[in-house]
């Protein structure tokens, strides 16, 4: 049996602990006409009221049937658990790619943008509208895709 195996179980046999917990002191108090009850004693008039300790029959007991029922149950809710990790981690793995292509992008469409700065500054006077159109035209298609 692994860990979570031993885990689960520690949990469901602490889950059903609880429901056989000695019964302590309940107190009824009222006070203006409203009757409250509490497990501390309250000031004026109270009323003492006890819960008797249900004691498991035996037919109460778990027995190796319910047992095995609740280790399926348990091994089934792991499964799901690790199935839906599983699909957490692609998401995650699919979103780190995505970012990743999109970050080369921009690097590239930088670089670009940088390259058609520089023919501009250096094209000669019969040239530089075209240079300068496609610097704008780089300059936007950065814009639109990085920012």
């Amino acid at each position: 049996m692994n860990a979570m195996n031993t885990a689960a179980l520690a949990a469901i046999v602490l889950f059903l602990s609880f429901f056989t917990s000695p019964a302590s002191a309940v107190y009824k108090c009222e006070q203006a006409g409203v009757v409250t009850y509490t497990d501390i004693p309250c000031d004026g008039q109270q009323l003492s009221v006890t819960v008797p300790q249900k004691s498991r029959s035996a037919e109460e007991k778990p027995d190796e049937k319910s047992l095995a029922r609740e280790k399926k149950e348990v091994e089934k809710l792991q499964a799901i658990r690790e199935q839906r990790e599983r699909q957490d981690k692609q998401i995650r793995d699919l979103s780190a790619r995505g970012a990743a292509a999109r970050e080369r992008k921009c690097k590239s469409l930088a670089l670009q943008l940088k390259w058609r700065e520089e023919d501009l500054r250096e094209a000669p006077l019969t040239e530089q509208a075209k240079a300068r159109k496609m610097a704008r035209r780089a300059a936007e298609k950065y814009r639109t895709d990085c920012q």
